[in-house]
Parts: structure tokens; C-alpha cells; sequence
């Protein structure tokens, strides 16, 4: 809006200059004409040129000059390269709503900027610390003659750990195509009730080893529609019922419910685990956070798998929330758009 009001100023401007120009110039061929009339046209036409063109160049560094004055002279430069542009230096009105648009802009680009290097700096750790372990252990092995049994200990040690690295890469490589609009995505019309059988069905030999019971409650003779990409929302599922048996102890119970009402379908996955606190739940959904970091790399998880939630959810046009008490369980509840009758 700023830019539009100073264009319409120049052109008015300019206009009004224009004609001012225009009725000298007509002075001048009058008052040269007696002497020639097609030097009087010549001379006349070079003068209104001339000055038009004076005119509209003064005119646009006028306008202009407080835009100039805030990219040279109100910003001082940091040592990273930016710009910082003081809030408390008066400037004129339209200087000022550039100054805030540049300072919100900078200050996105740092929050932005903060995150990335946050994020390298946990890929950096989480990678390191399975290849710190391998290398201890081989090193320990390499130390002595051993039995083949400690050597099978080592590799089995060292297989863990690659494990956990594939499943690290593998997650980091999903975010980071999902970063640059790469991530392809098969939306189609996809039952949801066959996503959460399916998803149930493999993961059941999970809770019969641990020993948990986990339930599946499908609403009768309704199938609840949605538009979707069907292998994303079986890694959404698989990720949320994961993480329930993962943090559930032996004896407990997870509960995956789906239900549709005035066209939204709701799933919920219900535990009851060792909770978490409530003031971690607003950074839950953050790449890398963990609530206990060392209970976590025990357990086998990245620290990504909500992330990689909350972007399916999100790309399917849905909500995501979750409820927990520490102690006492989790409930995570995603709601989308039927696309049923």
C-alpha cells in the first residue's frame, strides 16, 4: 500500500509538472516564432523534453529519498550480515511501515535461521552417538583374542545401532523433501477404518510381546471416507500406536478409537503409559524435542516421529491434538473432512 501511495504521488505530480512544462514551453515557441516557426517548434519540443524529464527525475528522488535514507541511513549492520532497524528513530509514516515490514521479515528469517541450526546441531548428535558406540565396541573387541560369542555380542551391538541410524536417515530424508515440496503425495478416496485395522493387525505381535492390550473400536456398518494418501496415513497411524506401546508398561492398555460426526472423522489412540508432563506438551510436536532424551534413545525412538505427524496431518487438512497426564496416560486425537455420504 505504502509503494502504491508513492507511485500515485509521482505520477500526479509529475502530471502536474507536465503541464506546467507544456504551458512554458507553448510561452517559448510563441516568443520565438516571429524569429521562425519551425525553429520556435524545435526549440519549444526540446524544452518541454528536457524539462520533463528533470522534473519527473526530481519529482521520484523526492518521493523516493525516505526509502533510500532507511536502507542507508537508519540501519546499522551486524556482524552476521543483517540489518537491524531501530524502533525508536522517528521517521516518516511510510519510512516507519517499511522499517516494521523489513524488522518482522528479519526477525522470521533469524527465527528461521535459529531453527535450522538447532536442527542440524540434533542430527549432528543423534547420528554421532551410534557411531561413538560402534566404535567403542569394536575397538573393545580389537583389544584381545575373544570368544566367538563376545565378537557375536559386538556385531549384535553394532547391528542396534545401525538400526537406529537407517531409521534416523530414513526420517531425516522424509523431512527433508518434505522441506523442499519434493514429497510426493497419492490422494485418493481412503477408508479409514481399513488404515486402522491394517495398522492394528501389524502391530498386534508388538503388544502381545509386551503384553499389553491394544483394541481397535470401529463405529457399525459406517465407513468414514476421507481424501487421502493411504501409505501416509498408515505411517501416521503406525507412528501414534508406536509411540502408545512404546511408552505403555507391561500390564496396560491402548485404545484406538474412530468416529464420525457432522462430517469429521476423529481417531483417537489412547494409553495408559508414563504420561507427559504438561508443560512439555506445547513442544511436543518440535523435530528432535524428547521429554527424557536417555529414556527415549532406550526406547528406540528419533525424536522425529511427532514431527513427521503433524506434517502428514497437516497435508491432509486436518487437526491434531493431544491430552496427557504424567503418570497417568496420553491420548492423541486427529480429526479430518469426510469426504463420505
Amino acid at each position: 500500500m505504502m509503494l502504491s501511495s508513492i507511485k500515485s504521488r509521482i505520477a500526479l505530480r509529475s502530471v502536474q509538472l507536465g503541464l506546467l512544462i507544456f504551458l512554458l514551453s507553448s510561452g517559448l515557441y510563441h516568443l520565438i516564432r516571429p524569429h521562425g516557426a519551425v525553429t520556435a517548434l524545435v526549440i519549444a519540443f526540446l524544452f518541454f523534453m528536457a524539462g520533463l524529464f528533470v522534473s519527473v527525475y526530481i519529482v521520484s528522488a523526492l518521493e523516493l529519498w525516505i526509502l533510500k535514507k532507511l536502507a542507508t541511513g537508519s540501519g546499522r549492520r551486524e556482524n552476521d550480515g543483517w540489518i537491524d532497524l531501530p524502533s525508536d528513530k522517528p521517521l516518516p509514516d511510510e519510512a516507519a511501515e517499511v522499517r516494521s515490514v523489513m524488522n518482522s521479515l528479519k526477525s522470521k528469517m533469524e527465527e528461521a535461521m535459529t531453527s535450522q541450526r538447532r536442527f542440524l546441531a540434533d542430527a549432528s548428535h543423534e547420528m554421532r552417538s551410534p557411531i561413538t558406540i560402534m566404535k567403542g565396541n569394536i575397538e573393545i573387541a580389537l583389544r584381545r583374542e575373544r570368544h566367538v560369542d563376545e565378537y557375536k555380542g559386538v556385531l549384535a551391538s553394532n547391528l542396534e545401532e545401525i538400526d537406529r541410524l537407517e531409521y534416523l536417515l530414513k526420517d531425516l530424508m522424509f523431512l527433508a523433501r518434505t522441506d523442499a515440496s519434493e514429497l510426493l503425495m497419492n490422494f485418493g478416496p481412503v477408508s479409514l477404518g481399513e488404515v486402522l485395522w491394517s495398522v492394528c493387525d501389524i502391530l498386534k505381535p508388538v503388544s502381545v510381546r509386551k503384553k499389553i492390550k491394544l483394541e481397535l473400536q470401529l463405529p457399525e456398518a459406517e465407513e468414514s471416507i476421507i481424501e487421502g494418501d493411504p501409505d501416509r496415513l498408515k505411517q501416521l497411524f503406525i507412528n501414534f500406536i508406536e509411540n502408545a506401546l512404546r511408552y505403555t508398561p507391561e500390564g496396560g492398555k491402548v485404545d484406538v478409537e474412530m468416529s464420525k460426526v457432522a462430517g469429521i472423522v476423529k481417531v483417537t489412540v489412547a494409553d495408559t503409559g508414563i504420561g507427559i508432563p504438561e508443560a512439555e506438551l506445547p513442544k511436543i510436536f518440535e523435530r528432535f524435542y524428547r521429554v527424557d532424551k536417555a529414556r527415549a534413545r532406550e526406547s528406540g525412538g528419533t525424536g522425529l516421529g511427532l514431527c513427521i505427524c503433524k506434517w502428514i496431518v497437516d497435508a491432509h487438512g486436518g487437526e491434531i491434538s493431544m491430552e496427557s497426564k504424567e503418570g497417568a496416560g496420553t491420548k492423541v486425537t486427529v480429526m479430518f473432512l469426510s469426504s463420505g455420504t
